[in-house]
């Protein structure tokens, strides 16, 4: 290929400005994840500090966008509520309670004020913005509503 047609290629792959490129990219060919040619081309990993001693790391790394609790408020507030405070061993978390009258139940044993307010019933979804709904029971002729 001569220089001026690879010029030609790489700039029509530079998107306009303020163009959001963060889903729209689609990678084809050497530049797609999958590609078998790839490590070819792609630049090798720089080395960590764990990786050129031969050890692992501490953590290990986690696959998929899901992250414990304890993870987001160490990573948001920069605060690490694992830490026992008696011990200085680790927490681990042995159940969730989700059942109001289970929370007040515990509230109430340790002597902290249950007083919190009832929750009032979930509503339904806006009766007239369901076009099905308007049309049944304005007839199927009038769609001034639409």
């Amino acid at each position: 290929m001569d220089p001026l047609s690879l010029v030609a290629r790489l700039a029509a792959a530079v998107p306009p400005p303020r163009f959001h490129t963060v889903k729209s990219v689609k990678y084809a060919g050497v530049l797609a994840s999958a590609h078998k040619g790839r490590a070819r081309i792609a630049p090798e990993r720089p080395a960590g500090p764990a990786d050129a001693a031969g050890e692992p790391d501490e953590k290990p790394r986690r696959r998929g966008a899901r992250r414990l609790w304890a993870e987001r408020l160490a990573r948001t507030f920069a605060i690490d509520v694992l830490p026992c405070p008696r011990c200085s061993g680790r927490r681990k978390l042995v159940a969730t309670v989700t059942d109001p009258e289970s929370v007040r139940a515990y509230l109430r044993g340790i002597g902290e004020p249950c007083d919190v307010p009832e929750r009032s019933p979930s509503r339904g979804p806006p009766y007239w913005k369901s076009t099905v709904l308007r049309r049944e029971a304005l007839g199927s002729g009038d769609d001034a509503w639409a």
